[in-house]
C-alpha cells in the first residue's frame, strides 16, 4: 500500500490514521512497517466517541478492547465535509487504496468519445478488477462499466415486474468473499402515455462488488459470473441479456500481524509489552 500512499502524497491528499493504541505502540508499528503518514493516538477514545464510532459491542468491563472504534475510513473534502464512509463488518478487512483514491479524487466514470463509425445500438460493457491481485484484508472492486446507446435505458434495481435489473451475478467460488453490489443512484423514468415511473440508468455508469478472499497466498483465484441487463426505449424492450465473464487473479499474502505469526512478532518485538500495557490501563 505504500505505493498508493505515495500517490496520495504526490497529489497533496493528506492521510491520517486514528487508533486506540498509545503513542509508543504506534511509533513501533510505524517503524516496523515503514509507514510515512501520521498515526494519531486516542487512548481515552475521546475523538473516537466524538465521531460516533465507539464499538458498542464491547462492554466497559471487557478488557482490553473497550474503547476501540468500529474499523473504517472517512474521506473528507477541503471544507471538512465527509464525502465517503467505508466500514466493514469484518474487523480484519479495510477499504482498498484504489477505492480510496477514486473517492478522494472525485473520479467520475469516463470513456473516450467514440466516432460515429464506432457507435453501437446495443449496450456495451467492460469487466475488470481495480488492482493487481486479491487478498484477505484489502477490498478490491470488481467493476462492470456499461455504455447505453442514446435513446435507450436499462432497468435499475428494483426493476418493474417481469423485467430484469442490470446486475453483476457472481458464481459461487470457493475462497472468494464478495460484498453487496454498489450501484449508482437511479434516474426516474416515466413510461410514455402512462403515469408509471421506474428507476433506470442511461449513458455511462458502473456497478461494483468489493471482493476479498480467504485463499492461501500464492494461489490464483478465478472470478466468474454473468453481467445481466435489459434495455428499452420508450416503446420496445429488448430481451434480457446474460453475458458470462471470467477473470483470473493472483492471491497476495496479508500483512504480517504482531502476535499473530512469527514474522509479525519479529517485525514488532515490543508488541506483547504494548498489549500488556493496554490491558492494564483500564483496570
Amino acid at each position: 500500500m505504500q505505493r498508493q500512499i505515495q500517490i496520495f502524497e504526490d497529489k497533496n491528499i493528506p492521510v491520517y490514521t486514528l487508533s486506540y493504541d498509545e503513542a509508543d505502540a504506534l511509533r513501533d508499528f510505524r517503524d516496523a512497517h515503514k509507514i510515512t503518514y501520521p498515526l494519531l493516538s486516542d487512548p481515552d477514545s475521546k475523538v473516537i466517541e466524538s465521531f460516533g464510532i465507539l464499538n458498542t459491542l464491547i462492554k466497559e468491563d471487557d478488557h482490553p478492547w473497550y474503547g476501540i472504534p468500529y474499523p473504517g475510513t472517512y474521506v473528507v473534502d477541503a471544507s471538512g465535509t465527509i464525502t465517503h464512509k467505508f466500514f466493514d463488518s469484518n474487523l480484519a478487512v479495510r477499504v482498498g487504496p484504489e477505492q480510496l483514491l477514486s473517492a478522494a479524487l472525485g473520479e467520475s466514470v469516463e470513456i473516450a468519445e467514440r466516432t460515429e463509425a464506432e457507435s453501437s445500438e446495443q449496450v456495451e460493457f467492460d469487466v475488470y478488477v481495480k488492482g493487481e491481485n486479491l487478498t484477505s484484508t484489502v477490498q478490491r472492486n470488481l467493476v462492470a462499466q456499461f455504455r447505453v446507446p442514446k435513446g435507450k435505458h436499462v432497468y435499475a434495481e428494483p426493476a418493474p415486474e417481469g423485467t430484469r435489473a442490470v446486475n453483476i451475478e457472481l458464481d459461487e467460488i470457493e475462497g472468494l468473499v464478495p460484498r453487496d453490489v454498489i450501484r449508482p443512484s437511479a434516474e426516474s423514468h416515466k413510461l410514455a402515455g402512462t403515469d408509471e415511473t421506474f428507476g433506470v440508468h442511461h449513458d455511462i455508469f458502473e456497478l461494483a462488488i468489493p471482493l476479498t478472499v480467504n485463499n492461501a497466498a500464492g494461489e490464483e483465484i478465478r472470478v466468474s459470473g454473468s453481467i445481466v441487463w435489459q434495455s428499452c426505449d420508450d416503446e420496445v424492450c429488448d430481451i434480457p441479456v446474460s453475458h458470462p465473464f471470467e477473470i483470473t487473479l493472483p492471491v497476495a499474502a496479508a500483512p504480517a500481524v504482531a502476535l499473530g505469526s512469527k514474522k509479525g512478532t519479529a517485525l514488532e518485538p515490543n508488541a506483547m509489552a504494548h498489549f500488556v500495557k493496554m490491558t492494564e490501563r483500564r483496570k
